[in-house]
């Protein structure tokens, strides 16, 4: 159980330092290029990207790997347009806050809402009581962000 969490925790690392590198490739291309031109072509050229695994999935494995429910399927739908947002958003942001900023503010908003939902049971675990202790590492999270912003 503990190397899973470990591992987990690995995952999640990796996975900061990708959207730190992604983030900040796309403030870089925002702007050169503009901010919803960014989140478009990032967007498309991922899907192309996507496109061709789920083809290769589908030459491997058969066409049963390609089958989801109506249900997955409008959840994709609504994440696949949030995706659009997440990334014109981060471009646009980490170009007025800079990346440490700007990356930190949106770790607070992905905070927030985790919390909301883990103290809901919406997240297919048991829910998870909102403490004193959640609260204040929001607080100090907060306090991060507004020494992290530039003053000028």
């Amino acid at each position: 159980m503990k190397s899973m969490i470990i591992l987990g925790a690995l995952s999640a690392l990796a996975t900061g330092i990708a959207i730190g590198t992604q983030s900040t490739l796309g403030s870089r291309i925002g702007a050169s290029i503009g901010n919803l031109r960014t989140g478009l072509w990032m967007n498309a050229i991922g899907g192309t990207i996507a496109g061709v695994l789920i083809l290769l999935l589908f030459l491997t494995q058969g066409k049963d790997s390609l089958e989801i429910s109506a249900n997955a399927f409008r959840m994709l739908i609504l994440a696949g347009a949030l995706g659009i947002l997440i990334v014109t958003g981060v471009a646009f942001s980490l170009q007025r806050t800079g990346v440490a900023a700007g990356l930190a503010t949106i770790i607070l908003g992905q905070l927030t809402l985790s919390v909301i939902i883990d103290t809901k049971g919406w997240g297919s675990t048991a829910p998870i009581a909102f403490t004193w202790q959640r609260a204040f590492g929001l607080f100090i999270m907060a306090v991060a962000i507004y020494l992290l912003l530039p003053k000028e």
